[in-house]
């Protein structure tokens, strides 16, 4: 038996993904409890983070659940390291890992998250993809850096409870 055989389609999916895409992945999480996948441009701050932590704690999720998924790849040296990810590799990453929550940390996060679902992202809401709820932030890392901000992000990822 090969390792990809799994006991259903979807498990099988879910298997590829990370070898295909490994460099654009930041693991969290073992198999089969992926709940949040965290999709951003630019790196989000320690802070920003941190709030995606603690919010995901506060609405009962286990620590470790959610992956990160970077457009650009996560080590730029690598060969093809100047390619980001395109809305149709965005979008079989996230059906792939099928989380059940799906966060965009920057604008072009979420623009790249609307192309790939073809639909309009407001920036700093919340939206729905294939039925997941989602938030999309315009800029979570200068978000959290007042506290009207971090008010602010809390009601949206209340939002994904």
């Amino acid at each position: 038996m090969t390792e990809l055989s799994r006991s259903n389609i979807f498990e099988a999916g879910a298997a590829e993904i990370p070898e295909l895409f490994g460099d654009y992945i930041e693991a969290g999480g073992s198999e089969g409890d992926l709940l949040a996948l965290v999709v951003y441009n630019q790196a989000p701050s320690a802070a920003a983070r941190n709030a995606v932590d603690k919010s995901l704690a506060a609405l009962g999720f286990s620590e470790g659940c959610c992956a990160y998924v970077s457009l650009a790849p996560l080590d730029p040296s690598i060969e093809g390291g100047d390619i980001p990810l395109d809305a149709q590799s965005l979008f079989l990453v996230v059906e792939g890992l099928d989380p059940l929550r799906v966060i965009a940390t920057d604008q072009q996060a979420s623009d790249v998250l609307g192309s790939a679902y073809r639909c309009a992202i407001r920036p700093d809401s919340a939206a729905r993809l294939f039925g997941r709820p989602s938030v999309l932030f315009r800029d979570l890392s200068q978000l959290v850096q007042s506290d009207d901000g971090k008010q602010k992000a809390w009601s949206l990822f209340k939002t994904l409870g």
